[in-house]
């Protein structure tokens, strides 16, 4: 009777584990046929004539093309005056998220969907300052013009539309990394100081906006120009050899190389601070103050209070 019992249960779990045995030699058959084959030894993004996707040091997918290379940006800021970023070295990486790279291709820019498995957007120009973001955009051209496109889940969302004739972004430093938060536009002769969402909060001007905060514009032709909301100008008998905005300062650089901080343009100069010979001059916002940056050294701190 015992062996009878045991029989049974034998039967009982063979008939149980041998399918799931069946199933899962199955599953990791199918799983070993469909893997990704890392056959490139450096990780490098092209090998051999064909694109490998790595994110996080994981081989995410692969792309067969042989006229393929990484996209190089440019930028354009040259021919105005804003007071953009210029010393960045920040490489924008080629694999942006787990789902989106961007890739040339034959001479165009393409976003390509790791996902999907082929491009999905191209583009006729992408521009960068070669310095991480607060939030991670992309300033990009199409046939239409200039616009921005925000980098969410498995795809690039326009949030700026295409179709202005330049796009700027100020060197407003937080923490150092760039403020993305606003940029400067130019459409058909206007200037806009537009937010993430294609929104504006500010006036439009027909003379150039080269930078911005909350209470002031500093617009440029043929010499610098604090104005505020209203359009009223201020501080125009003040030399200004440059001028920037940063947080809720105004800064003005004098003939004498003499930096004049501002917070109410109405009143007088808040400190006026002495500079040493220098190529560049940044200045990043923190928590103890904004940072004067000369040749991206720190210089001295602007203490809020």
């Amino acid at each position: 009777m015992q062996d009878k019992k045991t029989l049974i249960t034998i039967i009982v779990l063979l008939v149980i584990f041998i399918p799931l045995t069946i199933a899962g030699t199955y599953r990791h058959a199918t799983r070993d046929e469909n893997a990704i084959v890392d056959d490139n030894p450096n990780h490098d993004l092209i090998y051999n004539g064909k694109v490998y996707f790595y994110y996080g040091n994981e081989l995410l997918g692969t792309y067969e093309c042989s006229t393929c290379s990484q996209v190089e940006t440019s930028i354009d800021d040259t021919n105005y005056h804003t007071n953009s970023y210029r010393i960045g070295t920040y490489q924008i990486p080629a694999v942006l998220n787990e789902s989106v790279a961007l890739i040339n291709q034959d001479g165009v820019d393409y976003v390509y969907s790791i996902s999907v498995g082929k491009t999905i957007n191209s583009f006729v120009a992408i521009k960068d300052y070669k310095i991480m973001h607060t939030e991670q955009v992309l300033i990009t051209r199409n046939t239409s013009g200039w616009g921005v496109a925000s980098i969410t889940g498995n795809s690039l969302l326009p949030v700026i539309s295409y179709q202005y004739d330049y796009i700027g972004i100020p060197a407003h430093l937080i923490n150092g990394l760039l403020d993305t938060s606003k940029v400067i536009a130019l459409r058909n002769g206007t200037w806009y100081v537009l937010n993430k969402n294609n929104t504006t909060d500010y006036q439009t001007f027909d003379v150039e906006i080269v930078d911005f905060n909350d209470n002031y514009y500093i617009s440029y032709d043929n010499g610098y120009h604090i104005i505020d909301r209203a359009q009223e100008e201020y501080l125009a008998t003040v030399t200004k050899n440059a001028a920037y905005a940063a947080g809720e300062y105004i800064l003005i650089i004098d003939n004498d190389n003499n930096l004049l901080v501002y917070r109410d343009c109405n009143e007088e100069a808040l400190q006026t601070i002495e500079l040493p010979n220098y190529e560049t001059i940044y200045f990043n916002q923190t928590d103890a103050g904004v940072e004067i940056l000369l040749d991206g050294n720190l210089y001295q701190t602007i203490e809020t209070s």
